[in-house]
C-alpha cells in the first residue's frame, strides 16, 4: 500500500461523511417544506406527475448505474465506502423518483453532489474509468433533469 493511501482513505471517508450530512439535511428541508398545509389533493387520476417521463427514465437508469458502480467498486477494489455511498445516493434518488422526497428539484441537487464527487475523484486520478465515466453520466442526467421541465 502506498504511503499516501491512508490519507486518501481518510479524505474519501470525510467527503462521503459530508455528503451524507448534506443529503440528510436536504431530506429534512424537503419534509419540512412538504409539511405546510396544502389544498386537498385532487382525484388520483387528475394528479400531476412527479416529473416528466424522460426525467424519470433518466433518473432510474442513473440509480441503476450508481448501484452497479458501487458493486463494481466493492468487487474490484474492495471499496466498501464506494458501495455504501452509491447505495445511499441511489436510495435518496429513488425516493425522489417515487415522490416520497419532494419537491423533485432535490434530485437535481443530489445528482449535482454526486457529480462533484466524481469531479474530485477524476482530478485526483486523471483516469476516465470509473470516475470520468460516472462524471459524464452525472452531467448528462443533470442536463436531462434540468431541461425536461
Amino acid at each position: 500500500m502506498p504511503a499516501d493511501a491512508g490519507h486518501c482513505l481518510v479524505v474519501n471517508k470525510s467527503i462521503s461523511s459530508v455528503f451524507v450530512v448534506v443529503a440528510a439535511a436536504l431530506t429534512m428541508v424537503a419534509n419540512a417544506a412538504s409539511a405546510a398545509p396544502a389544498a386537498p389533493p385532487a382525484a388520483p387520476s387528475a394528479m400531476a406527475p412527479i416529473a416528466p417521463p424522460l426525467a424519470m427514465i433518466a433518473l432510474w437508469i442513473y440509480v441503476t448505474l450508481l448501484i452497479a458502480g458501487g458493486l463494481v467498486g466493492l468487487i474490484k477494489a474492495g471499496s466498501k465506502i464506494s458501495l455504501v455511498t452509491s447505495a445511499l445516493f441511489a436510495a435518496l434518488l429513488a425516493l425522489c423518483a417515487t415522490g416520497i422526497i419532494h419537491p423533485f428539484w432535490i434530485a437535481d441537487i443530489l445528482v449535482g453532489l454526486v457529480a462533484v464527487v466524481f469531479i474530485v475523484r477524476y482530478l485526483k486520478s486523471s483516469k476516465f474509468m470509473p470516475s470520468g465515466l460516472m462524471l459524464l453520466f452525472s452531467v448528462v442526467v443533470l442536463a436531462v433533469l434540468l431541461a425536461d421541465r
